[in-house]
């Protein structure tokens, strides 16, 4: 499998040690580095350092949480004031290249009103002053490919997107990602596989996002447990390249309904995010796997809904709708994630309703099936017993 070559993307084993050579190649001369306190050394991206140093002055930046919040954007955004960088270089998960793109969006902003104005405003960003390259450290949340960034006000939760939020160079080093825990390799694992599991029947997607997500699908769908439970090169190549297409197909079809209930598993109950999505994923699956044309919203084409589906289930090598989401449920499983929501904490009917409660309506209009806020209560509270 090969990357799409439309957009400058760096692949390959040791890849970070190129980046003085792509920040030479922009004209960095003054470096503001976005990465984690702890993993942009523990995942050996700091080899990049050495030469990087010796082309662009660098100002390393790391004091925000793993929720991006506008209260840590402020602090970035008067780091880069101060700093007068001429290019962002994001390391990491996905907190820390949200954080890159957004301090490229809302540069010049250092008042924290004016900053909170424009981010419930929603505006697209349309263009930015600085050059913007990002490495991800994880196999998971294809934050390098996507023109949008999530930002917390608060409890409230807003997506920022616009074209000027897509990088200028991309490097995926599927090294970096060899150094997580289990645990971490899982999550953000099972978070891509949702991102193109979801892509395959978003009212979002096209022709060209679907054939992304099929393709990350047979990707992921071998190499995830072996990821977790066995790392390998070869293995973390293939997670690199299908969480990165993965990214690329929900770039276009945006999230549905099983991200839009993750949110309040990870706030209210501190499940991570990606083993949040997939608390409820087969239940999704089963769900539009299942769907006549009479459980559609108005705009979906029942005839492009069932070739979706038909594809969903082929790549898993589901017979039906109820082996498609065991064969999830399995592979969450095999990676270590518990499925049962007692097990977070989640043991009443009321507690299942307060999170449907929260689903951002947004996200929920783009899920192909409709579902009202009591049939979501009804499919999360299933789980309750199983």
């Amino acid at each position: 499998m090969t990357l799409p070559d439309d957009r400058d993307v760096r692949f390959g084993d040791d890849a970070i040690l190129d980046t003085w050579q792509l920040v030479s190649k922009l004209d960095g001369k003054r470096a503001v580095l976005i990465c984690g306190q702890h993993a942009f050394d523990a995942s050996g991206a700091n080899r990049c350092l050495d030469e990087l140093t010796k082309v662009a002055e660098v100002r390393r930046w790391s004091e925000f949480h793993p929720n991006t919040d506008a209260a840590d954007l402020i602090h970035g955004l008067r780091v880069v004031e101060e700093f007068k960088p001429d290019l962002v270089l994001g390391v990491g998960g996905g907190s820390a290249m949200d954080m890159a793109k957004l301090l490229c969006a809302y540069q010049g902003i250092t008042d924290a009103e004016q900053l909170h104005a424009a981010i419930r405003t929603g505006a697209a960003i349309t263009e930015r002053r600085l050059k913007l390259v990002l490495a991800p450290t994880t196999s998971g949340s294809g934050s390098e490919a996507t023109h949008f960034a999530v930002v917390y006000i608060g409890n409230d939760k807003y997506s920022i997107a616009g074209p000027a939020m897509l990088p200028d160079t991309v490097i995926l080093d599927p090294k970096l990602t060899l150094t997580a825990s289990p645990y971490q390799r899982a999550t953000s694992g099972i978070d891509a596989l949702a991102q193109a599991t979801e892509s395959l029947w978003a009212s979002g997607a096209s022709d060209a996002s679907r054939g992304f997500a099929r393709a990350a699908i047979d990707l992921l769908v071998p190499a995830l447990p072996e990821f977790v439970n066995n790392p390998s090169s070869e293995v973390a190549g293939r997670m690199a390249q299908g969480s990165h297409l993965a990214g690329r197909a929900i770039d276009v079809s945006k999230t549905t309904a099983a991200h839009a209930l993750s949110y309040g598993f990870t706030k209210s109950y501190g499940v991570s995010h990606g083993h949040a999505v997939a608390l409820t994923l087969g239940a999704f699956i089963e769900a539009h796997a299942k769907a006549t044309p009479d459980n559609l919203q108005p705009s979906v084409d029942p005839a492009t809904h069932a070739e979706g589906m038909r594809t969903l289930l082929a790549a898993f090598g589901a017979a039906d709708a109820a082996d498609a989401r065991a064969r999830f449920d399995a592979i969450a499983e095999e990676c270590g994630l518990p499925l049962k929501l007692a097990e977070h904490g989640i043991t009443t009917r009321e507690q299942v309703a307060d999170l449907a409660s929260r689903v951002n309506v947004e996200r929920l209009g783009n899920n192909p099936v409709v579902f009202t806020k009591e049939q979501l209560t009804e499919l999360v509270a299933a789980g309750l017993s199983g």
